[in-house]
């Protein structure tokens, strides 16, 4: 009898691992995108290796910060050209703002880019973008202006939006830029070096070292994001008297001509 029931008892158990419904292996998650196209309203066709460029930017902080980009080639087609940029879900923050981009360039010279700010992905903001971009500024217009680039002490007036703090002996932060591409100059608590490149608008700055004066907690600040934004800049504009130095569309640094400071 207790060999009837045990036999029964395991035919059950075998009958059930067979009938139990199976859990299908789980799939691994496709990466977050976001999609869209792209476009301009002229018309004209371009090259088949103009290069589309397409970034993603958290624009919360006071310098906007890159999530995530791609480039692609426009391969002989015409616009609206479709477009697909992957993110990782784990560098957004649903508090934060972030905007799209774009821009289109030939031969390594822009030709188009946006100049309105795309939000995306928070806030209520889409995950699909049409962009229209417009022709970029004129190259010869920036070049007008870049003589004056070279040779000239820039005194710094805007940082960031905001009011410059006077350096620990009255002076404002400031920099000179010599044709060779050097970089000197002050950041209102330390003398800074360095060298940059400056090239039909487009600009980028290295910025090597600076002195090790201990100062307030205010010039310290101010020293640390000036070199951030000199960091940062991918672009430049004269305006009169005024340097501005940018990235994208995005004003890091207001400057103005001075006489040269003695040395």
């Amino acid at each position: 009898m207790l060999r009837y029931r045990m036999a029964a008892l395991l035919s059950v158990l075998l009958v059930g691992a067979v009938a139990w419904p199976q859990t299908p292996a789980t799939a691994p998650a496709a990466q977050p995108s976001i999609t869209g196209s792209i476009s301009y309203v002229q018309r004209m066709a371009l090259p088949p290796d103009a290069a589309i460029e397409v970034k993603l930017e958290d624009t919360s902080g006071a310098t906007p910060t890159t999530v995530a980009s791609t480039v692609f080639a426009m391969a002989g087609k015409q616009v609206p050209v479709p477009f697909q940029l992957q993110y990782n879900p784990v560098d957004i923050n649903p508090a934060h703002n972030y905007t799209l981009s774009a821009n289109i360039s030939v031969n390594g010279k822009p030709k188009f880019v946006s100049t309105t700010a795309y939000p995306v992905l928070t806030n209520g903001a889409p995950g699909q973008v049409n962009m229209v971009l417009q022709p970029a500024p004129a190259q010869s217009s920036k070049a007008k202006g870049g003589a004056k680039l070279y040779d000239t002490n820039w005194k710094l007036v805007e940082l960031n939006g905001q009011a410059v703090v006077a350096g620990a002996d009255g002076k404002p932060p400031h920099i000179y830029l010599l044709k060779k591409g050097e970089l000197s100059g002050s950041t209102g608590c330390n003398s800074l070096t360095g060298s940059f490149i400056a090239e039909q608008g487009a600009m980028q700055f290295t910025p090597a070292a600076t002195s090790m004066r201990v100062c307030s907690q205010e010039l310290t600040a101010q020293e640390q994001a000036l070199v951030l934004a000199l960091k940062a800049t991918t672009d430049y504009k004269i305006e009169g008297d005024m340097l501005e130095l940018l990235n994208g569309q995005q004003v890091l640094a207001k400057f103005q001509t001075q006489p040269k400071a003695k040395k």
